[in-house]
């Protein structure tokens, strides 16, 4: 998702959820004797915690973990790990310009946990539409819906409640609740599984704003829409916290076969697999879909006016569209008789030569997507080869043209993104693929990766952002890459603020009021930098190799931080808590200032002040007495044994007439205090 672009939706930390986060994360960083520098005055130094060899905050239930050996202290999982999971079937019914989507639903769920399973929460994502619902931020009537609603509900082919007055637990699926419990009359026992029928529907909002919901009166977009057993993991159990609009999401992975009923001259674009293309299309079409499939070029599969002359579809009154994904986290379905429909390929594994298959669907009003098929190429290639390096791991991808604003959000294998046109109306190309590649980058952080990107969005927000950077600098160039960087993604957070502060670690589903940092901030431009400057430190061909390994250890599972953060420990060689704990457990800034620059025999001695306390890198940029300049890099490591203070040796022959500390994308906050200037006497 991309909150910097799009309206961002932020938050406040809760009294106890912070109370309870900002306790643990300060017992942690109780400082060691050696954590007081002295100041050249002779002051002290503000304390602050020095953790080159100190071990990271861990909470108990991770501790906890390591205990039942589900997940290993060296970053790999446990031998007793497990994780549960879900098939699902559904026939899915929409009939535009008709709001109303119905389904049926077939459930199979698989307790793989070591414990008996008495309460399965199912998550209705789209009660969030209710007027009852928790928000976050004010909506209109228009957004307001009557959520989803169960006609019949059986457990193993036997009808039952789904509002049991007799539920002991039944005061909690009160009207507006995202979660819905369901007590079984006898646990479900470890290694069993336990199959749900749902017949259920909704209705589309009207208000395009949250991702999902009717783009115009014939154009759905179906996000978050069908019930869904809830993840029961190893760490906190079946999680019961609430879920709010404009929150990231948790979901198990899963085995999904669909079908979605359509009136004719419909066009359906899926999460996965179209088993039925000669079905459901007209033969000059399914054909040209069929050579997208192995082309370079961008073919047109389908105008406007050819699905208006009945020519594209199948010409019953209803078409039904099939579709098989496989080991995915979660589906999103779009339609429409209206939209331009492009498709093309590209290779994401040189090895093999398999090929991606990248489609986009859109109006004449957004021409900047004309060029969307070309984009999606250029970063499947791109990720696939360079950051984070592994093949894009599905058959492939298609990108929505949604609403003019509220879009911009990742789905496996789909993509729902504004158009980004200028003043006079004109295409704004970079915008849209920059925001287009950001949502795509999405597919290896969190579905690949299997994130609970409610509760850690760092660890998704946070690499697609820093690979967003990466593929920017070679698409946009440098400056202008670094110019859309600091733009988006580290300009508020380079101010002070009562949240902007507030260590990255910090469990985002503990945070909820006003404010744009705790969502805006720190998942985004706060954790790349942290990727970025790890990816300084260590140096380009380590830590590829050290993130190879994290990917390769947790695809298709379920890591925490702590699996990331030991695993690059383990997997290096090497002890990086200390940087770790210096930009994600931390309440450190990007603030350096220059203490003193000192003449020395061999040139000059400059004296660095790490006011905010960040480990961040940073060039020295130095212009002599004679006009000519130099630029000296520093890495992030020269702050492991001296968190404060930094002296670095300036060799020259010259007379240095001025010296500026440059950040970069690092952007200070305070640039007034990097630049010394020689006295002119």
């Amino acid at each position: 998702m991309k909150l910097s672009i799009k309206k961002t939706i932020a938050f406040f930390c809760a009294g106890l959820a912070l109370a309870l986060c900002g306790t643990a994360l300060v017992s942690a960083q109780q400082p060691s004797p050696d954590a007081i520098a002295q100041s050249p005055q002779g002051g002290a130094w503000e304390i602050r915690h020095n953790p080159a060899s100190s071990a990271l905050y861990m909470p108990r239930v991770v501790k906890q973990a390591y205990s039942k050996q589900t997940r290993s202290p060296d970053g790999r999982p446990g031998k007793n790990y497990w994780q549960n999971r879900s098939t699902y079937k559904m026939n899915i019914t929409v009939t535009p310009p008709n709001r109303t989507v119905s389904a049926t639903e077939e459930i199979t769920y698989f307790n793989n946990s070591p414990d008996p399973l008495s309460d399965i929460p199912f998550r209705l994502y789209l009660n969030a539409h209710r007027p009852e619902a928790i928000r976050e931020k004010d909506v209109d009537e228009t957004f307001l819906t009557s959520g989803i609603q169960v006609d019949e509900f059986r457990i193993n082919g036997q009808v039952k409640a789904w509002n049991d007055p007799n539920n002991p637990r039944a005061s909690f699926n009160t009207p507006g609740n995202t979660l819905h419990l369901i007590r079984l009359e006898q646990p479900l026992p470890p290694g069993g599984s336990i199959t749900f029928s749902i017949r259920w529907r909704y209705d589309i909002t009207v208000q395009g704003g949250w991702k999902e919901g009717a783009i115009d009166q014939t154009t759905f977009f179906l996000a978050y829409f069908f019930p869904r057993v809830h993840p029961y993991n190893d760490t906190s159990g079946m999680d019961m916290t609430p879920f709010t609009l404009g929150r990231e999401f948790n979901n198990d992975f899963g085995d999904y076969t669909f079908e979605v009923k359509v009136p004719k001259n419909f066009v359906v674009w899926a999460t996965g697999d179209l088993l039925n293309p000669q079905e459901v299309l007209q033969p000059t079409y399914a054909q040209r879909l069929q050579e997208s499939f192995t082309s370079d070029r961008v073919i047109t599969i389908a105008q406007p006016a050819e699905l208006q002359q009945g020519r594209v579809t199948a010409q019953s009154d209803t078409v039904t569209w099939k579709w098989q994904a496989k080991n995915v986290a979660d589906i999103a379905i779009a339609l429409s008789n209206h939209y331009i429909w492009d498709a093309g390929s590209v290779v994401v594994d040189p090895k093999t030569n398999r090929r991606a298959s990248v489609q986009s669907a859109y109006t004449a009003a957004a021409p900047d997507f004309t060029r969307m098929v070309e984009f999606g190429k250029r970063t499947l290639a791109w990720a696939s080869t360079q950051y984070p390096g592994v093949p894009y791991p599905y058959s492939k991808t298609s990108i929505i043209l949604g609403g003019t604003k509220g879009a911009d959000e990742e789905y496996p294998m789909m993509v729902n993104d504004s158009s980004n046109l200028d003043k006079e109306g004109k295409p704004n190309y970079t915008t849209t693929r920059f925001v287009a590649s950001h949502e795509l980058l999405h597919t290896w952080f969190p579905f690949y990766m299997g994130i609970n990107e409610k509760r850690y969005p760092f660890m998704d927000e946070g690499w697609t952002t820093a690979f967003e950077h990466l593929l920017a600098k070679e698409d946009m160039g440098e400056e202008q890459a670094i110019a859309y960087f600091k733009a988006y993604r580290t300009s508020l957070w380079s101010l002070p603020g009562f949240i902007t502060d507030l260590p990255i670690i910090t469990p985002h589903d503990s945070l909820f009021g006003a404010g744009s940092a705790a969502v805006g901030l720190n998942p985004y431009g706060k954790a790349a930098l942290g990727y970025l400057a790890l990816k300084e430190l260590m140096g380009d061909v380590a830590f590829k190799q050290v993130l190879h390994e994290f990917m390769a250890r947790w695809n298709g599972k379920h890591p925490l931080p702590w699996d990331m953060f030991n695993t690059f420990n383990d997997a290096s060689g090497q002890n990086y808590n200390w940087f770790f704990n210096n930009w994600f457990f931390s309440y450190n800034y990007l603030d350096l200032a220059v203490k003193s620059v000192q003449p020395t025999n061999s040139g000059y001695t400059l004296q660095v002040e790490n006011v905010g306390g960040m480990a961040m890198p940073f060039d020295v940029q130095v212009v002599y007495a004679d006009g000519s300049k130099a630029s000296f890099r520093q890495n992030p490591r020269i702050w492991k044994d001296s968190p404060q203070m930094a002296t670095i040796q300036i060799r020259s022959t010259q007379k240095l007439k001025s010296l500026t500390l440059d950040g970069g994308i690092f952007m200070d906050l305070n640039p007034a205090d990097n630049t010394w200037t020689a006295s002119s006497s």
